[in-house]
């Protein structure tokens, strides 16, 4: 934002100098990015009547002017369209400088000498318009300098960066009022100065709020017999100065007010308004409006309007509508001021892509005890610059106050929390200077009840009251010390270290890492949601778009995100992880409960591009040969390398019936009997909602249960003395039997000698009967003390195969 300095003076007493203010603000929170100093260069330039005009003499373009600069008449050459006896213009003679730096020297034109030139108001850097001379009111005294007849020529202009929760600094008054608690002083408010009709406004207008829990104020007056014509010239120089275009009296007024105390107005033609009424209320469902810029455009749900009786006139607080808008022939005028809530034009702005002055500050909070004064002071303006009949009265329409509450302050908090030693008398009178209503609690309690102005809307805790005594005491004045603390080791390096050791183990299994954004649209997580009656999502309360409206509960939905990028730039052979944290809200608590996942997404070929492995060609013999892809068993693979790098031993792989995997191409992964996530094959309806081509495999699962059952010592075993005798059984079981629960129950029945169970077939097809399977698995028998003798092998052995018999109604293949 960018302010006058002139215009702050207005506002406030300054006795430092412009440098100064700038560090006073910086070191106060209200940061100064630059500081330009302005219209010094025009110390040469003149005020200029022009007494007569005439052609010249060998051109048909140019024109000869006689121009009176007080002590003296020239006559000088000018080409500008608009240029006519009796205006005031300004001039710039021979040796004087312009705003882009060029020196103005004595010329002979077609034979005619010129002294000078009169210029543009581009010319001269006080505004945009270059089509012809600048031309200043009548009353303006003539032969003086230009600083001499309007000193706000001369001025500093401050860049203001104003953080997004300080709203009430968007405005001349809102840093007037940091000078003044900074320095000590106090603000001065502009007088409002206003001549009634004896005209009722309310013969003329109704207004009605049926949405006014999206519009908590809305206050309008009207203004008859006005004539639109341009702004004074030093109002048009503040808008300019200050980056508002300047367009007519009535709109610059707005402006004007605007920038002065931050509250947005709009000005409506009278007579384009039907019924003679005003209602606030939602859009209709697919309503389509056209906004001032000429620009027609759908509307979101719950985009606030400002309508007549008939139509829809106004995008509230973002964009007036053509059909209302201020022309030439404009003569009577309702001004509306009113008090938007915050977050239903962000979300509205957001959605359209449309960013205003009106929505930049309703979308940061505006106050709502300023609109009633706002809309009077631009009443008084728009008379002064316009003419016009007040009419009596104002329409203020506030069902419900706003109300702020009060917040206790104790002196503890502010003394343990800054490390000075500050009074509640100080932190009293800090306070009170920002406007803020403090009262003592007791003299018991030392404490004191704070209530916030109502243009403050980020003062809510207990803490953002100490910022502001931290800000007003300064805080250069708090000293830099060390905080008194016990040394404790650092708990959390062994997380680190074993998430460093996931992300080696993920890279050696050829998945590469990414990291996406912790917010996410809610249809994203609806897309990855189990129980949506239970799962509930952690809303931001002012979400940047809505595609970052919700916290993730889970990290799929921004994998699969990254996945489809790259499958879209034709990157068909995917393998990605993310390691990142995920929010669950909690009942009855502010925060949620943060933890911590493994998520992935694998996709495509199985095999790297390279000359030696198969393309998927036909061989000499006529055969195709089809190039593997990643299925089921790559992903499954690669968890069992993470968790035996991890030390963890005691892994089961069960049916899943998660709605988004394939019901037999899925599972849940359980870690000592406790279920720490699913892997498989995305399913066919969820991959064609995406909008996948391919198929894809992922796993998400937690780590931190992980981490807690992770052996951190390695023990060393060696290499077994006594031979081992294997033995081999087949079965047939019924399709649900899973490995696991096989290899689960051979192992219990092992007496310790049994050291493994691999499964090395599995056959579905002919010969076996329907719903059911044949599954081998080779069973390695070892001591550590002995040989084993094949009759104590061939006893655990046959227990095994009659504990299947009856245990899972297998039938035993020869």
């Amino acid at each position: 934002m960018l302010v006058s300095l002139n215009w702050l003076k207005e506002f406030v007493d300054i006795n430092i100098t412009p440098e100064e203010v700038a560090e006073v603000l910086t070191m106060g929170g209200i940061e100064i990015e630059s500081l330009s100093h302005v219209g010094s260069e025009l110390k040469f330039c003149y005020t200029a009547k022009i007494e007569k005009v005439y052609a010249h003499p060998n051109s048909d373009k140019l024109k000869l002017a006689e121009i009176n600069i007080g002590s003296r008449t020239e006559t000088v050459i000018c080409g500008a369209p608009n240029i006519e006896e009796g205006l005031v213009v300004a001039y710039a003679p021979d040796g004087a400088s312009l705003a882009s730096g060029m020196k103005v020297s004595r010329l002979t034109i077609k034979g005619v000498e010129s002294p000078g030139m009169l210029c543009s108001e581009k010319e001269l850097g006080l505004g945009e318009d270059a089509s012809g001379l600048l031309v200043f009111d009548g009353d303006t005294p003539v032969g003086v300098t230009l600083i001499d007849a309007f000193p706000d020529i001369e001025d500093v202009i401050l860049e203001v960066s104003v953080t997004p929760n300080r709203g009430d600094c968007l405005s001349i008054l809102g840093v007037a009022r940091e000078i003044a608690a900074l320095t000590g002083t106090t603000v001065r408010m502009p007088r409002l100065d206003m001549r009634e009709s004896n005209q009722d406004v309310n013969d003329d207008l109704a207004i009605e709020v049926p949405d006014y829990d999206l519009c908590p104020r809305y206050a309008a007056r009207i203004i008859n017999h006005v004539q639109v014509r341009p702004s004074p010239f030093p109002v048009r120089l503040r808008l300019y100065r200050g980056g508002v275009r300047p367009i007519s009296n009535i709109v610059d007024a707005t402006n004007y007010v605007l920038m002065e105390c931050g509250q947005p107005l709009h000005a409506f033609d009278y007579f384009s308004l039907q019924g003679q009424k005003i209602v606030v209320r939602r859009c209709f469902s697919g309503e389509v409006f056209q906004t001032l810029d000429n620009v027609e455009r759908r509307l979101p749900p719950d985009t606030l309007m400002i309508c007549d009786g008939e139509k829809s006139v106004a995008l509230a607080g973002i964009m007036g509508g053509l059909n209302s808008e201020i022309v030439d022939s404009t003569n009577k005028v309702v001004i509306e001021s009113a008090c938007f809530e915050r977050f239903g034009i962000r979300r509205t702005a957001k959605s359209l892509g449309m960013s205003t002055e009106a929505s930049f500050r309703f979308e940061r909070g505006v106050d709502p005890e300023g609109c009633v004064w706002a809309a009077n002071r631009v009443s008084g303006l728009i008379q002064r610059w316009s003419g016009g009949d007040i009419y009596s009265g104002i329409i203020d329409v506030y069902p419900e106050p706003i109300r702020r509450n009060a917040v206790k302050l104790r002196g503890v908090k502010i003394r343990t929390t800054l490390g000075v030693d500050i009074s509640l008398h100080e932190a009293r009178a800090y306070l009170e200077r920002l406007g803020i209503a403090v009262r003592d609690i007791d003299d018991a309690s030392e404490a004191l009840k704070c209530t916030a102005p109502s243009w403050r809307w980020d003062l809510e805790r207990e803490i953002d009251y100490v910022e502001e005594i931290a800000r007003i005491h300064g805080f250069q004045n708090i000293p830099a010390t060390m905080p008194l603390c016990r040394a404790e080791p650092d708990r959390t390096k062994r997380d680190f270290n074993l998430v460093n050791r996931v992300r080696d183990l993920m890279t050696a299994s050829g998945f590469m890492e990414i990291v996406t954004m912790s917010f996410i649209s809610t249809a994203s997580a609806d897309s990855f949601r189990v129980d949506p009656e239970t799962e509930a999502d952690l809303a931001l309360i002012n979400p940047l778009t809505e595609d970052f409206a919700v916290m993730r509960r889970s990290l799929l939905p921004g994998v699969m995100g990254a996945l489809k990028r790259n499958l879209n730039f034709k990157n068909e052979s995917v393998r990605l992880y993310e390691i990142g944290r995920t929010f669950v809200p909690v009942f009855g608590s502010e925060t949620p409960v943060e933890k911590l996942k493994l998520t992935g997404a694998a996709c495509g070929s199985r095999l790297p591009d390279l000359w030696h492995f198969s393309r998927g060609e036909i061989d000499i013999l006529g055969k195709v040969e089809v190039r593997p892809e990643v299925d089921f068993f790559d992903i499954k693979g690669a968890l069992e390398n993470v968790l035996e790098g991890l030390g963890i031993n005691n892994v089961q792989f069960l049916p899943c019936s998660r709605p988004f995997l394939h019901p037999g191409k899925s599972a849940e992964l359980l870690v000592n009997g406790r279920g720490i996530g699913c892997l498989g094959e995305l399913s066919p309806e969820k991959t064609r909602e995406i909008g996948l081509s391919k198929k894809v495999q992922i796993f998400d699962i937690f780590l931190e249960p992980i981490f807690v059952q992770s052996h951190k010592d390695k023990v060393f075993r060696p290499v077994p003395r006594y031979p081992f005798i294997e033995r081999d059984v087949s079965i047939i079981v019924e399709t649900n039997c899973s490995e696991d629960k096989i290899k689960l129950l051979i192992s219990r029945l092992g007496h310790d000698i049994i050291t493994s169970v691999i499964l090395f077939d599995l056959y579905r097809g002919e010969s076996i009967p329907e719903g059911h399977k044949s599954m081998a698995f080779r069973i390695r028998y070892q001591a550590e003390d002995r040989t084993l003798t094949d009759a104590e092998v061939q006893e655990v052995h046959s227990r095994v195969v009659e504990t299947l018999i009856s245990e899972l109604k297998a039938t035993v293949r020869e």
